[in-house]
């Protein structure tokens, strides 16, 4: 019995002298010495959740709100994410989250908060393909190039599918189709009538009109002649050969022009134009905040107005 409590007052006189020599504010290492260490490498915030760091694209991406704080219908709102970094970067499955969850409600009289909306950037395509078979791919922006991100979508889908897609030089022709309203507009660069293959090799009469023709624009057949009369050789009015009426039918429309210069160097733009489809608008009027996410989940960038 007399070993027993000697054992003790060596244990408990132990105990006393860790307790009393260790450094001032080392309370986390006591208490950690008395549980077993459990936790001891974990990363803590004030808020219980652990603190992701920022994104390593942070400092290469850049969002301008566009028209987010005036539009009206989600098919017309949109915000632009820029690349001004001298990398690729891959923004396919980024979140975009708006502020509704910080800003209050008020619902008969009390104030209400709701979950913020989210989307996620799809895969898109390099262009609109005029059969409507599109290949995606993931959205990679390149140095100095941008993406326009609608909130809704483009509503009339004929004559084309309408998706998320890169800007090319044969982007215009389906702007300037009465069926379509962008917003923005679609970048008019289409290749110059008179500069395709084969128009120098055309009546006279025929290359003066090609020449005449503005780019980008789809011109309509078997109209009506200068006497009001409908000729099945008149094209925009002008009556012209049947040769010249081939020629023009299968060269200056969308279709002819993805077919006939999808492989050149300068095909595509640096702008990609993506659709969240949604059914309404994101973005505020006013106290908004848009924040985007990478990835894995972390901070990008946000941006307040």
């Amino acid at each position: 019995m007399q070993n027993s409590n000697t054992e003790g007052v060596i244990i408990l006189i132990v105990l006393i002298a860790i307790v009393f020599f260790l450094p001032k504010g080392s309370s986390d290492s006591t208490s950690n010495f008395f549980s077993g260490n459990k936790n001891s490498n974990s990363s803590q915030s004030n808020t219980g959740g652990t603190v992701k760091p920022d994104s390593l694209y942070a400092k290469n991406i850049s969002i301008s709100t566009g028209n987010a704080s005036y539009a009206k219908q989600s098919y017309e709102e949109y915000i632009t994410i820029n690349n001004r970094g001298r990398e690729n970067i891959d923004i396919t499955n980024w979140q975009l989250i708006n502020g509704k969850d910080q800003r209050a409600y008020d619902l008969n009289g009390s104030l209400r908060y709701f979950a913020a909306d989210i989307a996620i950037i799809p895969k898109a395509t390099l262009f609109i393909s005029p059969t409507g078979f599109n290949n995606f791919q993931n959205v990679v922006l390149k140095p100095g190039e941008k993406a326009i991100i609608t909130t809704g979508n483009i509503g009339s889908q004929l004559p084309y599918k309408i998706v998320s897609f890169k800007e090319n030089i044969c982007s215009g022709y389906i702007e300037n189709l009465p069926e379509y309203k962008f917003t923005p507009a679609l970048t008019h660069n289409c290749p110059r009538p008179a500069n395709e293959i084969g128009v120098t090799s055309l009546d006279t009469e025929c290359r003066k009109f090609i020449e005449k023709m503005s780019s980008c624009h789809t011109p309509k057949f078997d109209t009506r002649d200068s006497e009001g009369n409908i000729c099945s050789n008149c094209v925009d009015g002008k009556l012209l050969s049947s040769s010249c009426v081939a020629f023009i039918k299968n060269h200056f429309n969308y279709n002819s022009c993805i077919a006939n210069h999808v492989n050149d160097p300068n095909f595509s733009s640096k702008t990609w134009r993506i659709f969240l489809n949604k059914g309404w608008e994101m973005w505020a009027k006013e106290y908004e905040i848009i924040k985007l996410f990478d990835q894995l989940g972390r901070l990008v960038i946000e941006k307040a107005y």
